[in-house]
């Protein structure tokens, strides 16, 4: 049998998607299914795919793994790994917002006036207005001390 679905790892148990997964033979047959994923790096949260047959431990029902690998995200829904469902819903935001409405984008502030005309280029008035004026930024020359 195989199986392909989420890894979860806790209390020393492992499961795929809520299927128990133990390791026959073992004095610790879940806790050594668990060490088996842990061992092959397979982290808590990801995509694998397990192999193995059905069968109990006690009164509970279980998958004998036998071996056990990463999988393709996709194959779990694509959620990145190590992403759950209790950890999307606690990074969602509380509440959402609302879609600008088309008049409030008309309302838009105009453009600062220039002191140029039309098209950027300078009229009589404005030359009459910056004649003999130092351009901004342009600091005046220190002039020399007569002794």
């Amino acid at each position: 049998m195989e199986k392909t679905g989420r890894l979860k790892l806790s209390n020393g148990e492992a499961r795929v998607d809520g299927t128990l997964l133990a390791r026959k033979g073992a004095a610790d047959p879940l806790g050594a299914a668990a060490d088996f994923m842990t061992n092959l790096g397979l982290r808590d949260g990801q995509c694998v795919t397990v192999t193995g047959e059905s069968g109990t431990v006690g009164d509970k029902a279980v998958l004998f793994v036998d071996s056990a690998k990463a999988a393709d995200e996709t194959l779990c829904g694509g959620a990145p790994a190590g992403v759950t469902a209790e950890r999307v819903a606690a990074l969602a935001p509380a509440s959402t917002r609302s879609p600008v409405s088309p008049a409030k984008k008309k309302g838009r502030k105009a453009k600062a006036k220039s002191a140029n005309g039309p098209n950027g280029k300078s009229t009589k008035k404005t030359e009459k207005r910056t004649a003999g004026k130092r351009p901004k930024g342009l600091k005046k020359k220190p002039q020399k001390r007569r002794s």
